[in-house]
């Protein structure tokens, strides 16, 4: 079974640093959510899981008013459970950041209540549950806000918190916005799957600065044989890891 994450920088193109730029404000302080669909292409996210075939999919960073877009999308290429999460709102056109779980295995939402959110720039991007039944697995995918900030910690804080309470096998993915190292501590009876690969920045100069693994897939009760990274158009590579127990269908 192979699993992965992508954070898809709102479908924006995140491989110009002019483009790059551009969206993040469109998105940020543009009143007119048309201006801002404009500038997303989600097939670009859907030629990447095309290419990478996981079995489930963690997605970060989904604009309001692209899910209906991005679920028919899925679905088209076998991923008939799709659920989303919601995160904090944007500046000017207070549409909500979300974070979604897409899986070819049978799954069922479950309701998180309490994850805390701050509607500002890095207040987080939100959190979703799925239980898989034949699996006896739990699968989150989360979008911390930025690190270093009372939000932050709070987020963390739940989170520990919220999988101390799930027993059994755990997939726990998404994009932490702090290197694994720094997480270690937080999450020491989990395993690191994703063998700390750096996910971020691909765009041009800002590379040269940021260079950080901050997307992770932790696990419980499961085994890896492979982690990998793919690039596409956003800012962040896709982080994959192959598991070693074949779905049930």
């Amino acid at each position: 079974m192979r699993v992965a994450v992508y954070n898809q920088m709102f479908a924006l193109n995140g491989e110009s640093i002019w483009d790059h730029l551009r969206g993040h404000i469109a998105i940020h302080y543009q009143k007119n959510p048309e201006r801002v669909y404009e500038k997303a292409n989600l097939d670009n996210t859907i030629n990447l899981i095309k290419a990478s075939q996981p079995d489930v999919i963690g997605i970060c960073e989904i604009l309001e008013g692209q899910e209906k877009e991005l679920k028919s999308k899925l679905n088209k290429i076998g991923y008939n459970y799709v659920y989303f999460g919601n995160g904090r709102q944007t500046n000017k056109s207070k549409m909500k950041m979300k974070v979604a779980l897409a899986s070819k295995i049978n799954c069922e939402k479950r309701r998180v209540e309490g994850f805390p959110i701050e509607d500002k720039i890095g207040g987080g991007g939100g959190l979703v549950h799925c239980k898989f039944p034949n699996l006896k697995l739990d699968v989150l995918n989360i979008h911390f806000g930025f690190k270093k900030t009372r939000t932050y910690y709070e987020q963390l804080r739940f989170l520990q918190e919220y999988i101390s309470n799930l027993e059994g096998n755990l997939i726990l993915m998404g994009d932490f916005n702090k290197s694994s190292k720094k997480l270690k501590y937080f999450f020491d009876n989990l395993e690191l799957a994703s063998n700390g690969l750096n996910s971020c920045s691909i765009t041009p100069i800002l590379r040269h600065f940021i260079k950080k693994d901050f997307d992770h897939i932790f696990i419980r009760g499961l085994k890896k044989s492979e982690a990998g990274e793919l690039k596409g158009h956003s800012d962040h590579k896709m982080v994959y890891v192959d598991l070693l127990n074949e779905p049930l269908k």
